[in-house]
């Protein structure tokens, strides 16, 4: 039998509880902040890493979040830009927070380091717009749906490992049941939807999980489909997710999948292309939000037939 931790069953329904902050994201908006005091002052990367006895690739993996600071690392730093009290208090603050250990942490030996930043990234934005030409979107998932997708992901995944995997899939769902509770769009394709994955019932009871989330109350997730008449359009290719922040320090960023690998994006012209593709397919090629619905129905209904 799968372990699955108990405050991630699905069967067990959205529960509001508070959202706890993303180590990773408060390590990037840190490093985001230092970088803007350094730039502020016109001093080189080289010179100030220099002047605090950093290493100058540590300095730069500090600045982009993807390393930690020390307390009295931080403390040099903040003496070097002149910042006010306030100011301190708050980076330090930051930087406690980065420290704290989040849930993704305890799967470091199972995922890349950059899967591990996504999944951290993910768990700190407001916002995620998501094409999904071949699966439902991995927050959207059934159990036993996501199981079938890990187990058929690669030859070289492990079957002790497939249960871990789970885990992290259904975890990551909790942002659909935590205050804030996380924007989502998704363009989703005819194709997905009738891919049976794990065969004719365990699709019926994905389209219903689908089904129950979109309708349910208040609801933060809208599901668009792409159906097979749409001929080409601006999203035609593989799955992508753009990674919106409320916060204003904190650019975009997109999480570009594939069969072998994944990888963050953050250069502009590119998250601004895929922006603009995004929303001209969610407003002008994808079914609406009921003839959307009306569909994930109707072949819920085919597939139980099937079944």
């Amino acid at each position: 039998m799968e372990h699955v931790p108990r405050d991630i069953k699905q069967q067990e329904g959205p529960t509001l509880t508070k959202r706890g902050p993303s180590s990773t994201l408060r390590a990037w908006e840190l490093g985001m902040r230092l970088r803007r005091a350094r730039g502020d002052l016109g001093l080189t990367a080289a010179a100030v890493a220099k002047r605090v006895g950093i290493a100058p690739s540590n300095f730069s993996a500090i600045e982009a979040g993807k390393r930690r600071v020390t307390a009295s690392n931080l403390a040099q730093l903040t003496d070097v830009y002149e910042l006010d009290d306030a100011e301190r208090e708050m980076l330090e603050s930051l930087r406690v927070d980065a420290e704290q250990r989040n849930w993704w942490h305890d799967y470091a030996e199972l995922y890349s380091e950059e899967f591990l930043r996504f999944l951290g990234l993910e768990a700190g934005a407001s916002t995620v717009r998501e094409w999904a030409p071949i699966y439902v979107a991995g927050l959207l998932q059934t159990n036993e749906y996501a199981r079938a997708t890990i187990r058929a992901g690669s030859p070289y995944i492990k079957a002790v490992d497939v249960g871990p995997r789970l885990e992290t899939r259904l975890a990551r769902q909790t942002l659909l049941e935590e205050e804030p509770r996380l924007n989502m769009e998704v363009n989703l394709s005819e194709f997905a939807l009738r891919q049976q994955v794990g065969g004719p019932a365990a699709i019926c009871r994905q389209l219903d999980q689908l089904t129950e989330v979109i309708t349910r109350d208040n609801s933060t997730v809208k599901v668009r489909v792409v159906k097979y008449t749409a001929g080409a359009h601006a999203l035609t290719g593989g799955p992508l997710s753009l990674l919106s922040f409320d916060n204003v320090l904190l650019p975009d960023l997109i999480w570009q999948e594939t069969a072998i690998t994944g990888n963050l994006i953050d250069r502009v012209q590119v998250i601004r292309e895929f922006k603009a593709s995004f929303e001209n397919v969610f407003e002008s090629v994808a079914l609406d939000d009921e003839d959307s619905l009306a569909l994930i129905q109707q072949i819920r209904h085919e597939m139980e037939a099937a079944a």
